[in-house]
C-alpha cells in the first residue's frame, strides 16, 4: 500500500512543477508609446517584433531570434496625465501555455483613493440624528459642542487637485525565450 501512495505522489509532483514554472525574460517599458489604443500583441516573427517597437516609436533592439523566442507588447492606451505604468507581475508556464500577468499602475493618489473604505451610508430622509453624548450643551441631538472645546464645524477643505500633466500612453514589451507554447496575457485589477 505504501508503494501506491509514493507512486501517486511522485506522479503529482512533476505536474505541479509544470503548472507554475517561472520564465525569465527581458522587458522594456515606458510612458510614451505612439499608439493610443489599448491592446496586447504577441510577436513571433521579426516583422511582428519590429511592429511592436513601431507602436512605441523606437527601433527594435537586435535581439529577437525567430523560432526561438516570442514577444508580448502591452499598450494601455492614452491616459490623461503622468504617473501611469505597466507593471509586469509574472511570466510563467501554466500547463500548456505561457501566461503573462500585468497590472496598470496609477498615480499614487488614485491608488490610495481606491484603497480607502467606502463612505458610510447616508441617513434615510426623515430619520432623527443620533443622540448627542451626555454633557453636550443644548440637549440630546442639538448638534452643539460643549463650550470651550474649540470644535470646528466647518466642512474639511477639499483635497488638493493634482496638476494635470501631459497625456501619456504607457507600454511594456516582454521578450520570452520560448516559442514552443501559446501565450496568454492577463490583467490583474488593482487589489
Amino acid at each position: 500500500m505504501s508503494y501506491g501512495v509514493v507512486g501517486a505522489s511522485a506522479l503529482l509532483l512533476p505536474a505541479s512543477n509544470i503548472a507554475a514554472q517561472t520564465i525569465e525574460g527581458r522587458h522594456w517599458q515606458g510612458a510614451t508609446a505612439i499608439t493610443r489604443q489599448p491592446e496586447q500583441v504577441v510577436a513571433g516573427t521579426v516583422a511582428e517584433w519590429r511592429s511592436l517597437w513601431g507602436r512605441v516609436g523606437s527601433p527594435a533592439p537586435d535581439v529577437f531570434e525567430p523560432g526561438r523566442m516570442n514577444a508580448v507588447g502591452i499598450f494601455l492606451g492614452r491616459r490623461n496625465s503622468e504617473g501611469y505604468a505597466v507593471n509586469i507581475l509574472s511570466t510563467s508556464r501554466r500547463r500548456d501555455r505561457i501566461v503573462v500577468v500585468f497590472e496598470e499602475r496609477m498615480p499614487a493618489e488614485f491608488m490610495m483613493a481606491q484603497r480607502l473604505p467606502a463612505p458610510s451610508a447616508p441617513r434615510p430622509v426623515g430619520s432623527a440624528p443620533p443622540p448627542a453624548p451626555s454633557g453636550f450643551a443644548g440637549g440630546a441631538g442639538a448638534g452643539f459642542a460643549p463650550s470651550g472645546t474649540g470644535a470646528n464645524l466647518a466642512p474639511p477643505p477639499p483635497p488638493a487637485a493634482r496638476p494635470v500633466g501631459q497625456p501619456t500612453s504607457p507600454w511594456a514589451i516582454i521578450l520570452i525565450p520560448r516559442a514552443d507554447l501559446p501565450i496568454s496575457v492577463e490583467q490583474r485589477l488593482f487589489r
